[in-house]
């Protein structure tokens, strides 16, 4: 069929997402697309709920808390009224005491939108959209779309049924995407893996009525039987993906009231520079369960990087980006930000990172444009990153959280506990860290460890020594029993874990955590800094009231800017030599906090005042 006959296909997101974030999946759907001959329309339905319940209760419930309430808005859209909604709440009532704070709103008023407002933007995607212009809906899914695909995927087939409804994305491997099937007959196709080769052939052979058999990546039905093929293979070439086109987005954002919304953010436009993940091919840390079957690491080249940046850029007038890549590829620390620095750019771009950057190459991919990073940072105990497989140790995490605070790059880390063969020695020594450095920038977060699906937890519990291995609360009140094994359609678990130290030795750096958030987020922060003369050092310590001042001069001051990245004893001594004063030194540094001594390295701990280092 020639492609000006074909008709489109429509692209689209549903809610829960924030309005910051364009859908990055339905920016390159399209240009896929349409380079393959095929009409494709996007819509962001998720720009459009925050008019219907309000944008400042539409961005608190697009975060993911345990509760999953972002799903649980659509139960009864998706499924009907099956389950006890007091006994959900009074399970996450702490949840639901800090989502109402948020967002300004109450239980009742969740409730209200679940029974009023959700059946109403629903009718609202149908009555807005004249559907019968096309071939194929295809229903992009993250975290907590699910509900709200399936919701719409049921009131389409209701009004148009024979439209035929796909449903595709990060969400489904697998074996989500068999239960999908299995229990939602309003889907008639989940596609599994990279899209960019098999997703126009399911296309083409829907529109020329053949059949999908043997088409990787597709599920379908054949009468009662779910048939498949197999994942798609991952998309090796990854220079290939066109530039994606948000230009629908900033449609919607205008129309949709986001804009005129006072507590709209300014657009962090996503791009994809590489898939899978290069250290997960070596170590599969075991609290991840991202990529699965998508681990095999790809990566575009650097100079197709910034082409990227470059068109888009010029479309939209906007120089800031999210990097939605696992985990960034080496080579672009000179590859891609030695050449934004060299170019004097003003593009500035986030990044996940492995914490094992030097300070040198931080400030390069600063001076690049590097301003937030989500480093797999976890803990400051070098025993327990081993038995997570993080391959990294606790001095090494803290220089990577010392030089981001120094050079202005947000830091995005977490704190994990619960992990099998941890002792009490690592939290203690975890907490002794932690109450230094409250002048460093604060974990997002410090969590227990979950099993993940796809994680090693999850797929090897008795290894992990896990144990109890079922399904979160939530997913009681999000998926009916009796049409869904929730086994196979769950994301997050609750689990015993054995040979760990008891929740009682977490509450110490539970604690002391948060009371470095505290400090970290209060007016005035606390300081520990240094200014150096010729051969003097001053350092100002304000992490505690009141403030102190140490002067060093000559040789100590010389040790301690050695010090301000992580130095062994021996290479102190081939720096200096074995000096009578280097241990008198040292010893005056650490017992004063400011200097700390972990996994036989020392490392300063005041930042410098000069702002050119």
């Amino acid at each position: 069929m020639e492609s000006s006959k074909l008709k489109p296909v429509a692209l689209v997101s549903m809610p829960t997402l924030s309005a910051r974030f364009p859908s990055f999946q339905l920016g390159l759907l399209k240009p896929t697309l349409e380079r393959a001959g095929i009409p494709a329309q996007p819509f962001s339905m998720f720009m459009y709920f925050g008019a219907h319940v309000g944008w400042r209760i539409n961005e608190t419930l697009a975060d993911v808390y345990p509760c999953m309430v972002g799903e649980w808005l659509w139960t009864k859209a998706a499924f009907g009224d099956f389950a006890d909604d007091d006994e959900y709440f009074r399970i996450y009532e702490g949840n639901f005491q800090t989502i109402c704070e948020q967002a300004g709103c109450t239980v009742s008023d969740l409730r209200r939108i679940r029974d009023v407002a959700v059946p109403a933007f629903v009718e609202f995607c149908l009555d807005s959209v004249d559907w019968t212009r096309f071939g194929l809906v295809g229903l992009s899914v993250v975290f907590q779309q699910t509900l709200a695909s399936i919701a719409l995927a049921r009131a389409l087939k209701s009004r148009h049924p024979h439209l035929p409804v796909v449903m595709g994305g990060a969400s489904f491997e697998d074996d989500i995407a068999e239960e999908i099937m299995r229990g939602c007959t309003e889907v008639d196709f989940v596609h599994c893996g990279d899209a960019e080769d098999t997703f126009p052939r399911l296309v083409r052979r829907l529109y020329a009525g053949e059949s999908m058999r043997g088409l990787p990546g597709v599920m379908w039905r054949d009468g009662e039987r779910i048939e498949y093929a197999g994942r798609a293979p991952n998309f090796a070439d990854m220079n290939q993906t066109p530039v994606p086109d948000f230009d629908e987005y900033f449609y919607a954002r205008r129309e949709g009231g986001y804009d005129t919304y006072e507590g709209a953010k300014d657009v962090l436009i996503p791009i994809e520079t590489a898939r899978g993940c290069w250290w997960g091919m070596k170590n599969h840390c075991t609290f991840c369960g991202l990529n699965r079957a998508g681990m095999e690491f790809r990566a575009k080249d650097a100079e197709h990087v910034l082409e990227q940046l470059d068109a888009l850029s010029r479309r939209y007038g906007i120089l800031d980006f999210n990097a939605i890549d696992n985990i960034m590829a080496p080579d672009y620390v000179e590859d891609l930000f030695g050449r934004l620095a060299r170019a004097n750019t003003d593009i500035r771009i986030h990044y996940e990172i492995r914490p094992s950057l030097t300070r040198q190459q931080l400030r390069q991919m600063r001076m690049g444009g590097l301003f937030s990073v989500q480093p797999g940072v976890e803990s400051f105990s070098t025993h327990v990153l081993k038995l997570m497989r993080k391959h990294t140790t606790g001095m090494r995490n803290l220089e990577l959280i010392k030089w981001c605070t120094y050079y202005g790059i947000n830091n995005l880390y977490n704190i994990l506990v619960g992990f099998p063969g941890e002792t009490v020695e690592d939290y203690a020594q975890q907490c002794e860290v932690v109450s230094k450095i409250p002048h460093w920038q604060a974990p997002w977060a410090i969590v227990k460890a979950r099993a993940d699906r796809g994680s090693p937890m999850f797929t090897e519990p008795e290894a992990q020594s896990i144990t109890r291995l079922r399904p979160a609360p939530c997913y009681d009140f999000i998926f009916p029993k009796d049409r869904f094994d929730l086994r196979r359609v769950s994301y997050y678990f609750e689990h015993d874990t054995g040979c760990t130290v008891g929740d009682e030795q977490y509450e110490e750096l539970f604690r002391a955590v948060a009371d470095w958030q505290r400090r970290w987020h209060a007016s005035p922060r606390p300081y520990l800094r240094y200014r150096k003369a010729w051969a003097t050092i001053i350092i100002e310590d304000g992490r505690e009231r009141p403030a102190r001042t140490f002067t060093y001069n000559d040789e100590p001051a010389e040790l301690y800017e050695f010090c301000a990245d992580a130095r062994t004893r021996k290479e102190i001594a081939a720096r200096f030599g074995d000096a009578p004063w280097l241990d008198d030194a040292l010893d005056e540094f650490t017992s004063q906090d400011l200097l700390i001594h972990l996994d036989k390295k020392y490392l300063s701990l005041a930042l410098p005042e000069n702002p050119y280092l």
